[in-house]
C-alpha cells in the first residue's frame, strides 16, 4: 500500500472531482439564466460522502479501500418556472450554491495540502 492509496485520500480526490463538477453545473446554470425553457440542474454528493465515512475501519490487507467510491447525482429541476419563458434559474440561489461549492473545494484542498505537509515533514526529518 502506497502513501496515497488510502480510503480517505481516494475519497478526498473523488470529492474534489465532484465539487469541480458541481461548480461547472452551477456555472452552466448561471450562463443559461436567460435561455428560454432551460431547466436548472443540481449536483448532490454530500450525503453519500457522509455515508461512506461512517464505514468501519478496515486493515489494508482486506482490500476494501478500493471499493469505496463517491457517487454523484445530477438532477434537473422541472417543478418550478420563475420566468414566463419557462426558465427556472434563480441567480441568487445559484450564486450561493457556487460560493458553497467553492468553499467545499477550498476545504478539501486544505485537507489534502495538510496531509502532504505532514508527509513532507516526516520525509525531511
Amino acid at each position: 500500500m502506497g502513501l496515497f492509496d488510502g480510503a480517505i485520500h481516494n475519497l478526498s480526490e473523488q470529492a474534489l472531482d465532484a465539487t469541480w463538477y458541481k461548480q461547472q453545473v452551477i456555472s452552466n446554470n448561471i450562463a443559461n439564466a436567460s435561455t428560454p425553457d432551460y431547466k436548472a440542474k443540481t449536483v448532490e454528493f454530500g450525503l453519500i460522502l457522509k455515508e461512506k465515512c461512517k464505514c468501519k475501519y478496515h486493515t489494508p490487507d482486506e482490500d476494501t479501500d478500493s471499493k469505496l467510491t463517491l457517487s454523484v447525482v445530477t438532477t434537473q429541476e422541472t417543478d418550478t418556472d420563475l420566468l414566463l419563458n419557462g426558465n427556472n434559474v434563480d441567480q441568487e440561489k445559484e450564486a450561493l450554491a457556487l460560493a458553497d461549492a467553492q468553499y467545499q473545494y477550498s476545504a478539501l484542498m486544505d485537507h489534502l495540502n495538510h496531509n502532504y505537509a505532514v508527509i513532507r515533514s516526516a520525509i525531511t526529518r
